[in-house]
């Protein structure tokens, strides 16, 4: 399946999550790597639906501006991740809102955001898989809370 069409199918599927739940009050999505890309573009396309986006060592792409969305964002990067790496996070700024939350995990590096093993291009860890992925889940963990209480 071209990308194209596996995006189409994932954002797809976001939608028909939502619409299962009409009385769920309210929404974050979220993704690691390309799947977080997704997300921020589900996100933007479904403005006043999402109150919240958490990216893992991702980005929204160029045509995704969700500088002026409301919509509460945690961003969690590595220092030691080859592919999203620091200066492409850093980069994604001017597309995310200013109450943007930005997490850097010293150490880390992408395949620990997940449990697949090394990734070609990415730089080696110097934190344990565990420790990485507890900054993950503490950090989106709170984005979630504030969600949950938040009055929109």
């Amino acid at each position: 399946m071209d990308c194209a069409r596996w995006m189409r199918a994932c954002t797809g599927a976001a939608a028909d999550v939502l619409a299962a739940y009409p009385t769920v009050p309210h929404w974050a999505v979220g993704g690691h790597s390309l799947g977080g890309a997704m997300a921020a573009d589900f996100a933007g396309q479904n403005r006043g639906r999402i109150d919240g986006l958490v990216l893992w060592a991702a980005y929204p792409a160029r045509n995704d501006d969700l500088s002026a969305v409301e919509l509460a964002v945690l961003s969690i990067s590595a220092t030691s991740d080859g592919l999203a790496t620091p200066e492409k996070i850093a980069a994604s700024r001017a597309l995310l809102p200013q109450t943007t939350r930005w997490v850097t995990i010293a150490g880390g590096n992408h395949a620990q955001f997940g449990w697949y093993g090394m990734q070609t291009g990415d730089g080696p860890a110097a934190i344990s898989r565990e420790e990485q992925q507890g900054q993950v889940i503490e950090a989106t963990l709170q984005v979630l809370e504030t969600i949950a209480g938040r009055e929109l």
